[in-house]
């Protein structure tokens, strides 16, 4: 296979193929904070509705003529459903992650089965970071989360550095450890538009994404931490996918002129993650 096969340079060009893992082994554990309240209020997973969804979405990524590829599901790997976390496509190659929590550090012998060794770019070795706290929003441009849990300043500064070799503009984006990852606060649903927890993210963070032309669209902390309602999918071409059960947002999106493809995603949201962590987009064309 040849190298850079795979390439993005933003979150919202078309995506035309995107990695996923089916559903198989995956259980809600006490491993972030939307799980243990799911837990503690005596959840529990439904796993026909499980399967359902998944393939609901993968339906509705091949409408939209989305290629979709797949990871192996392993039995001790509970949380590889979240194929975002493990690698991340850039223009330059695939970057191998540096996964934090134990039952996840597995996932990178799969991820390297699946891509050709001259696919990988680089591998992440200081400190951890997590492929939900990676947003190259457009060419030129990378924000990228800090919690000092998935990602630490570290891991987040090895990576910036190779942006900022090849001249691009970079900021970590500091938020509490409570939010797991930044793509649950934060979102592009479209060229220069992304949806957020405004009352979240610092004031200095909101400002610098307007001086880069960003508008946001507000959601709130409750639509964040319990529908995971930031956590959305550019598919390009000004349509999106978000979870059905995020009515409002859906709304606001739409009155916005997008097309919003909504497959249902609960079984996912509840133990803390949805469609931005479950895809890993492989191939869009250059915005």
């Amino acid at each position: 296979m040849a190298a850079n096969r795979w390439f993005i340079d933003s979150e919202t060009g078309v995506l035309a193929d995107v990695l996923l893992c089916p559903p198989d082994y995956y259980e809600w554990i006490p491993s972030n904070d939307i799980a243990i309240q799911t837990m503690a209020h005596g959840g529990n997973i439904d796993r026909a509705a499980l399967r359902r969804q998944f393939d609901e979405l993968v339906a509705t990524l091949k409408s939209e003529d989305v290629s979709c590829h797949f990871l192996v599901p392993h039995e001790n790997m509970p949380y590889e459903v979240y194929t975002r976390d493990s690698s991340q496509t850039t223009p330059f190659g695939t970057v191998v992650t540096n996964l934090s929590r134990p039952e996840r550090v597995g996932e990178e012998k799969e991820i390297r089965s699946f891509y050709a060794p001259d696919e990988i770019w680089r591998t992440c070795t200081a400190g951890r970071i997590e492929g939900g706290d990676i947003h190259i929003i457009r060419p030129g441009l990378l924000a990228v989360g800090v919690s000092g849990g998935r990602t630490d300043a570290k891991g987040a500064a090895e990576f910036i550095s190779w942006f900022e070799e090849a001249g691009w503009t970079c900021r970590m984006i500091h938020f509490p450890e409570h939010f797991l990852h930044l793509d649950v606060i934060f979102c592009m649903v479209a060229e220069n538009l992304a949806i957020a927890a405004v009352d979240v993210l610092d004031e200095a963070d909101l400002e610098w994404f307007r001086e880069q032309g960003i508008r946001i669209l507000p959601v709130s902390y409750r639509e964040a931490m319990r529908d995971m309602g930031c956590n959305v999918l550019s598919l390009g071409k000004d349509r999106v996918v978000s979870p059905r059960h995020s009515v409002r947002i859906n709304q606001m999106l739409r009155a916005e002129g997008l097309t919003v493809l909504d497959p249902e995603l609960n079984q996912f949201s509840r133990g803390g993650g949805s469609i931005h962590c479950m895809t890993m987009p492989l191939r869009r064309q250059p915005l």
